[in-house]
């Protein structure tokens, strides 16, 4: 990898991080705040898939895309939740919500420091054993979070077409999410064995 694209790297993941982690501080003071600053860092991780496209890291584009793309889904069916519950209380609303962004939160700050300690050669046992173990809380608590959200948009949008959306992504997701995290688990007995 040449000197640009590190250099670029770096500065893309130190960004990351830095916005995950103000989304973190901000959370309790300003929830609109956090939310808008998940949008931005969510949305400027669309920059991964062409990352993993021309192997600068070691991810599956097709991965990448559907958990991004899955991100931003959820994201845009709060956004549109948090409308809706200025005219109409939601039960655990808000709860659930945070709940998921703080799974997002914690998973986003530890990959990202990760990521940061490795190009800076300062890489130690603590973060490594956090990076592959803290998915086996933060995942599911996102993934029944983000079925919370899935299955208000049902419950309360009239459309038959959103609907129809909505099962078919929680399909999509029946999918995925046990192939990614059994990916992880693997991840997780070759690094934390091989340290």
């Amino acid at each position: 990898m040449n000197a640009r694209i590190e250099k670029y790297l770096k500065a893309y993941n130190l960004v990351q991080l830095a916005g995950w982690l103000l989304a973190l501080v901000s959370l309790p003071f300003s929830f609109m705040l956090s939310f808008y600053t998940v949008c931005f860092v969510q949305l400027l991780s669309l920059l991964e898939i062409f990352h993993a496209y021309k192997k600068w890291n070691n991810s599956s584009p097709l991965l990448c895309f559907v958990q991004i793309a899955a991100r931003l889904f959820i994201l845009f069916f709060t956004y549109l939740l948090i409308f809706l519950t200025i005219f109409k209380k939601i039960p655990f609303f808000y709860e659930v919500v945070y709940a998921m962004l703080l799974a997002w939160f914690i998973a986003e700050i530890i990959r990202y420091a990760y990521y940061v300690s490795g190009m800076f050669n300062v890489q130690g046992e603590l973060i490594t054993w956090l990076r592959y173990s803290a998915f086996i809380i933060c995942y599911p608590v996102g993934v029944v979070s983000e079925f919370f959200i899935m299955y208000t948009v049902f419950k309360y949008d009239d459309l038959l077409s959103i609907k129809i959306l909505m099962v078919v992504v929680a399909l999509i997701y029946l999918y995925f999410f046990p192939k990614l995290y059994l990916h992880l688990v693997k991840q997780r007995k070759l690094k934390l064995n091989h340290s």
